[in-house]
């Protein structure tokens, strides 16, 4: 099902649509199987053997995280607003010049780091590598499962299913993804995921200008009045000076979503894996500046997308359903409007944006499991066994992303709230360890530990969520925080607890502090 008629009777999709996706689906797999003669040992299927092209690294950093969101939550945003989610690059870039002069060289001083997590323990001891990597998992497998879930929305619009007794389309879509993602991941390791997703980054693109292209040429005027129309409307506002603290406002965007940000690029095994596929810091340097730089044109193009839909609306209301939310105008414009071929590219470009999301996640999770976990308490383990747990865990991994997902299509937020949200929880906590080990020559890893766990926990007790856990903002007589502000809230409790506990301890040893702690350290 992909494109309808004027009279607005859906009508079967195209056979160059099934083509289009069938090509996709076949080059995914076949990268997989591809790169699966090259995975010998856990160092290549976790880093590649350290030979990835720096700006494949770099595209698939960003292929990661620009996703389904982007193809419908962000354009829902512009739909129903203006281009204020352009400010949250501000905090983008902001964070990767910080990792690029700080933590980047921290890593590949320590010598055969595969995760972020050995750092930790290098810096700290054993329990805060643990707990680090732990908070990873945490935050992945949420992430994953509501990443598949928003390309789930558009392909169940446009291919609806009926295959599985008791799911609707839409989680029937996250099964299907998940299960496909599962195979070429298993199957060719980080070698797979880094070149998939450098394809996927591309199709997605592709996708996004073409669905731009449709709507501005069905929209009278074309690109000049669509234009002129959105900027009279005020839909090409950027900054916003009114919401100062709130979701949209500029000093959220630079210092709130850039401490999430920060901990993403900084701490999160999924981008700290890929600086490790490349030879060289400057590589790894460069392979984050190029992906956040490709992120910020995606970001750009889907925001203009978005107010160019509402722009076509404006002209055509009676081919808007009433009852549609903001991250459904997409798809439903795909399969009201969009001729075949484009619906197939279309298609295919969610499949990108989950298999992107997912990919990674799971190869990323398998590394930290093995190596954080298994080759941590098993050295003795044959490399072969760490291979094949890697995969199993891959497998697992996937199953439960996929349930993540179905749970996530069951709820009602939207998809770039859900997907904050989630890694807000745990962001916090985790940027504090790193933050208290290269900044601080003081802090031990008791303090470091119970500081994040602290952080972590105010997190969860401060927010409005479904943890089991008492609601401390009711203690204070006030209501939740945004979750945008989670990771700040975290991070603060984590430096202070963490430092002060650190204070009533001994101090490290001399020798943990030569590559990992600032030359010049105030504390």
């Amino acid at each position: 099902m992909g494109w309808l008629t004027a009279t607005g009777k859906r009508s079967d999709m195209h056979y160059a649509d099934w083509i289009v996706l069938a090509i996709y689906i076949v080059t995914m797999v076949g990268i997989g199987v591809w790169a699966n003669r090259r995975q010998t040992d856990t160092e290549a299927y976790f880093v590649g053997n350290r030979s990835i092209r720096w700006w494949a690294a770099g595209l698939s950093i960003i292929a990661t995280s620009f996703s389904a969101a982007s193809i419908l939550g962000v354009p829902g945003y512009a739909y129903a607003t203006d281009m204020w989610y352009l400010q949250y690059q501000l905090g983008d870039i902001l964070a990767a010049v910080i990792v690029v002069l700080l933590f980047i060289p921290f890593f590949h001083k320590v010598k055969g780091l595969t995760t972020a997590y050995e750092y930790l323990e290098v810096r700290f001891d054993t329990k805060t590598r643990l707990l680090g990597s732990t908070l990873f998992v945490l935050t992945v497998l949420l992430r994953a499962g509501t990443l598949l879930f928003g390309a789930a929305l558009l392909f169940s619009a446009v291919v609806p299913t009926d295959i599985i007794p008791g799911l609707n389309g839409v989680e029937e879509a996250v099964v299907i993804f998940g299960i496909i993602a599962i195979v070429y991941t298993v199957m060719g390791g980080i070698s797979a995921v880094i070149w998939t997703d450098v394809i996927q980054f591309t199709i997605m693109g592709l996708g996004i200008i073409a669905a731009m292209a449709v709507v501005v040429l069905a929209t009278p005027g074309g690109w000049g009045v669509a234009f002129a129309e959105a900027g009279q409307a005020g839909k090409l506002d950027v900054i916003n000076t009114e919401d100062i603290l709130g979701g949209r406002g500029l000093l959220t965007a630079i210092f709130g979503y850039g401490l999430l940000a920060l901990s993403l690029f900084g701490t999160n095994q999924q981008p700290v894996q890929r600086y490790m596929t490349v030879k060289r810091p400057g590589e790894a340097q460069g392979a984050l500046l190029l992906g956040v730089g490709a992120g910020a044109i995606g970001v750009t193009l889907s925001l203009l997308l978005g107010v160019f839909l509402f722009i076509f609306y404006e002209h055509f209301p009676a081919l808007m359903p009433a009852d549609l939310t903001p991250d459904q105008v997409m798809p439903h414009f795909v399969n009201t409007q969009v001729p075949p071929i484009l619906t197939g590219l279309l298609v295919a470009a969610v499949f990108a944006a989950a298999m992107s999301s997912l990919d990674s996640a799971l190869n990323s999770l398998a590394a930290a499991l093995t190596t954080d976990f298994l080759k941590r308490f098993k050295p003795d383990v044959s490399d072969a066994k760490r291979l094949t747990f890697a995969k199993f865990v891959v497998v697992g991994a996937g199953i439960l992303g996929i349930v993540i997902g179905i749970y996530s299509a069951r709820t009602a937020a939207p998809l770039i709230d859900l997907i904050l949200t989630f890694m807000g929880y745990f962001a916090g906590g985790l940027l504090g360890l790193f933050l208290l080990g290269m900044l601080t020559k003081r802090a031990n890893g008791t303090g470091a530990f119970i500081g994040a766990v602290a952080g972590t926990l105010v997190v969860l007790m401060m927010t409005d969520n479904d943890f089991p856990l008492p609601q401390m903002y009711e203690w204070f007589g006030v209501g939740p925080i945004p979750f945008i502000w989670s990771t700040a809230l975290g991070l603060v409790v984590t430096l202070v607890v963490g430092y002060l506990i650190s204070l009533g301890g001994p101090r490290v040893p001399q020798e943990r502090l030569e590559d990992t702690t600032l030359k010049r350290t105030v504390f």
